[in-house]
């Protein structure tokens, strides 16, 4: 009988050991699941900060360090005389300077363009690591995140800048058949010459429209 009651206490206190054991294990689960989550909301603040200092940097054609450090603009007395040139364009340049032009163009005509892509595409990479953020903590907490985190309004921006993106790589396309064009020795006013100015006016509409959309989703997410 004192057998059986001794085993029993051994029992109950086994018992005893592994409800401890689970609650012990149960609390460190919770603890570290907590702390991931607090992990992952700081870094959704400090990645939205940094959204909103690109967003800001893109709107306005600029570039940040990473990007100056890849696309590089043109000596300064070139970019000057190229912009002269390229601004004398609706004028009748003589053959000299359209040489000279074709040849600027060379160094400076793309710089703006392949920084507005740069800019854009480090923008789209930041988006990404901002969305696998709000990923991990929408299966965190079992609930999406989407909407307290404006996932989709980030996504329509940065959809909005590659459009942009891609009509300023047009225009610059433009600008060099205009160029090629008129060594070919059609006149400023000819016909040729008027379809790529109609295609241009085409493109700075689309920009405007594109870059209007950009500027009110940019106030909404930079205003949260």
């Amino acid at each position: 009988m004192i057998e059986s009651a001794h085993k029993y206490k051994w029992f109950l206190l086994g018992i005893l050991f592994l409800l401890l054991v689970a609650l012990l294990s149960s609390y460190i689960v919770n603890q570290r699941t907590e702390d991931l989550e607090s992990t992952i909301r700081i870094q959704l603040a400090e990645q939205q900060a940094l959204l909103s200092t690109i967003a800001e940097t893109t709107a306005r054609n600029g570039a940040d360090s990473i990007t100056e450090s890849i696309v590089r603009d043109c000596a300064i007395d070139d970019r000057s005389r190229f912009n002269k040139l390229l601004g004398s364009l609706d004028s009748v340049l003589p053959r000299y300077e359209l040489i000279e032009l074709e040849q600027l163009f060379v160094l400076c005509g793309n710089f703006y363009s392949e920084r507005k892509a740069v800019m854009v595409s480090r923008f789209a990479r930041e988006i990404g690591v901002y969305g696998s953020y709000v990923e991990q903590l929408s299966s965190l907490t079992g609930k999406k995140q989407n909407d307290n985190y404006s996932l989709d309004q980030w996504k329509s921006l940065i959809a909005n800048e590659e459009v942009q993106s891609d009509l300023f790589s047009t225009l610059v396309r433009s600008q060099k058949k205009i160029i090629d064009t008129l060594l070919e020795g059609r006149a400023a006013d000819s016909e040729e010459i008027g379809v790529i100015l109609s295609q241009v006016r085409e493109t700075k509409e689309a920009l405007i429209l594109s870059k209007t959309q950009a500027d009110k989703l940019r106030a909404e997410l930079t205003a949260l």
